[in-house]
C-alpha cells in the first residue's frame, strides 16, 4: 500500500510540473530573454533578502550569532591556522574561522545525538553506548575540518594537472606580442578551471590597484603546489630583474615538464615494490588454492579410505 502512495505521489508530482511547464514554459522563456535584452529590473532590499536562500537568511544570522560568543575562547593562533585552511580550501569570504568552530561543535553534537539514538534503538548497553558516544563527539568535531582538508588537496590536483597547459598558453601568448597581464586575460577568456578563477581574482586585485607581485604571491599562498610558488617566484624575480617574461615561461614550462618526467619515472619504479605485498599475500595463496585444492582433497579421501 505504501509503495501505491508513493509512486502515485510521484506520479501527480510530475504531471503538475509537465503542466506547469506546459502552461507557462513559453512565457518564462519569453520573460527571460527580455531581460537578457534589456536587462533585469533593479531589486529593493527587501527583495534581495527574500530571494537569498533559507540557509543565507535564517541560519546564517544565527550562526554569526553562536560565533560572536565563541570569539572570546577562540585562540588567535588557532583561528590563524583555520582561515589558511579556509582559503586553501577556496571559501575564503564564505566562511570564517569562528563560523569553521560553530560548524565543529555542531558537527560533534549531532554525530553525539545520533549515536546517542542509534544506541538506544539498537540497545548497546550501557557500556557500549558511552564508548561509541565518546568515539562519535571527536570524529564530529573533526569531520569539518577534515573536509577543508580534502576540498583543499583537491583544489591543489587540479592546479597541479592544469599548471602546465596553462604555462604553455602563456608562452605562446607572450611569444605571439601580448604582455604578461594581456596573456593571462587570453588564457582566462579561453580556459576554465580552479586556476583560472583564482587568476581571475588576481587580475581583479590588479586591476584595483594592487601590485601584481603581491597579488601573484597571494595567488601561491592559496595553494600548496610547489611548481606553482616556483613560477610565481621566477616571474617576480625576472620583474624585479628585468628579464624577458616569454623566456621565464618558457624555461618554467621545461622545468615543470621535466619534474613531471622524473616523478612519473619515480612511481614506475616504485611500483614493484608496492605490488609486492598484495602479491605476496592475497594473489600467490588464492593461486595456490585453485591449483592444489582440488588435488589436495583427493589425497585426503585417499587417505581416508
Amino acid at each position: 500500500m505504501v509503495y501505491i502512495l508513493v509512486l502515485v505521489f510521484m506520479a501527480a508530482f510530475f504531471i503538475s510540473l509537465m503542466g506547469y511547464a506546459f502552461m507557462f514554459g513559453e512565457r518564462l522563456m519569453l520573460a527571460r530573454r527580455v531581460d537578457q535584452v534589456v536587462g533585469a529590473p533593479s531589486l529593493t532590499i527587501r527583495e534581495k533578502e527574500l530571494s537569498a536562500p533559507l540557509a543565507t537568511r535564517v541560519f546564517k544570522p544565527l550562526l554569526t550569532k553562536a560565533g560572536s560568543l565563541m570569539v572570546r575562547v577562540l585562540p588567535s593562533e588557532k583561528e590563524e591556522a583555520l582561515e589558511k585552511k579556509i582559503i586553501m580550501a577556496g571559501f575564503a569570504g564564505r566562511l570564517t574561522p569562528v563560523e569553521l568552530m560553530v560548524y565543529k561543535y555542531l558537527g560533534a553534537v549531532s554525530l553525539g545525538l545520533v549515536t546517542l539514538y542509534a544506541a538506544g534503538t539498537f540497545q548497546w548497553g550501557l557500556v557500549n553506548s558511552v564508548v561509541v558516544v565518546a568515539c562519535a563527539l571527536p570524529l564530529g568535531l573533526m569531520l569539518p575540518e577534515y573536509l577543508l582538508g580534502s576540498k583543499a588537496r583537491r583544489r591543489n590536483a587540479d592546479v597541479d594537472e592544469q599548471l602546465p597547459h596553462i604555462l604553455d598558453l602563456l608562452t605562446v601568448s607572450v611569444e605571439a606580442g601580448l604582455g604578461f597581464d594581456g596573456a593571462m586575460y587570453k588564457v582566462i577568456e579561453k580556459t576554465k578551471g580552479t586556476l583560472i578563477t583564482e587568476m581571475k581574482q588576481v587580475m581583479q586585485e590588479i586591476k584595483v590597484g594592487k601590485p601584481r607581485r603581491e597579488a601573484l604571491k597571494d595567488l601561491g599562498n592559496r595553494f600548496n603546489v610547489s611548481d606553482l610558488n616556483n613560477f610565481i617566484s621566477a616571474v617576480v624575480l625576472g620583474e624585479q630583474l628585468g628579464i624577458s617574461i616569454g623566456n621565464v615561461l618558457r624555461r618554467q614550462a621545461d622545468q615543470i615538464r621535466t619534474r613531471r618526467r622524473q616523478s612519473a619515472e619515480e612511481k614506475a619504479m616504485k611500483a614493484p615494490i608496492k605490488m609486492l605485498f598484495p602479491l605476496i599475500f592475497l594473489i600467490f595463496p588464492a593461486l595456490f588454492l585453485i591449483i592444489l585444492g582440488p588435488g589436495a582433497i583427493q589425497i585426503y579421501n585417499l587417505m581416508l579410505k
